[in-house]
């Protein structure tokens, strides 16, 4: 059984393969725009390394958003394309909880965060709960410096984070602790894993009513 994770969520793009038992392939990349011509030829390279086929594959786990329009429409097309060919299982996991899965388990709140264009930070909040991190409430966009008031205790911070972000969110060194650039890369094993997990459980989802989240209307990551 081999699960295909896609992310074209921003300007980070990643694929990954994975067995339940190993990754068995994984590649993040900065891509200089948000269409998604990368994505089949990266699908390709991947079985090429790793010997496996599409027929290999049995399910596909997506990062569904919040992210780039074109991006994550363009992903969300091709993942239908290959579930609605093949009869394959479809999972769709949020981008945000892709980053805040990858961080070590803390007593202090996490806040994930994605470039969402225009000065603006898609900002999800989560607490450790029964032993993972769980988002609270609805992510939101708001500026660095409404994420730097926002902070008021001790809380990790992950994901793209610019060096003008870092700088900004510095000033409250005693509350913002920010992630490693290292840490802050948004791994599409961690999204495999999430979706395996689901998988395993028996809960996939309908990719007739399925669409990107989108924070607001017209407001996304600009493609």
């Amino acid at each position: 059984m081999t699960l295909l994770a896609i992310d074209s969520s921003t300007h980070v793009g990643g694929l990954a393969l994975y067995d339940g038992h190993r990754v068995l392939y994984e590649c993040a990349w900065t891509r200089p725009d948000m269409r998604g011509a990368d994505l089949a030829p990266g699908i390709q390279a991947a079985f090429k390394r790793t010997g496996l086929k599409l027929n290999d594959v049995n399910a596909i786990a997506i990062a569904i958003g919040p992210g780039s329009y074109t991006g994550l429409r363009t992903s969300l097309a091709l993942a239908k394309g290959m579930v609605l060919a093949r009869g394959l299982d479809l999972i769709a996991v949020p981008t945000l909880d892709i980053l805040a899965a990858g961080q070590p388990l803390q007593e202090k709140p996490l806040a994930a965060v994605l470039q969402a264009g225009r000065g603006r930070l898609a900002v999800g909040w989560y607490r450790e709960k029964k032993n993972r991190w769980q988002a609270e409430g609805k992510a939101a966009l708001m500026t660095t410096a409404e994420l730097e008031e926002a902070i008021n205790k001790p809380t990790l911070i992950c994901g793209e984070l610019n060096e003008e972000d870092r700088r900004t969110l510095g000033r409250k060194y005693k509350n913002a602790e920010l992630a490693s650039p290292a840490q802050c890369v948004r791994r599409p094993a961690v999204l495999a894993e999430l979706a395996w997990a689901r998988w395993d459980a028996g809960d996939t989802d309908d990719i007739k009513g399925l669409s990107p989240i989108y924070l607001q209307a017209g407001q996304a990551v600009p493609a």
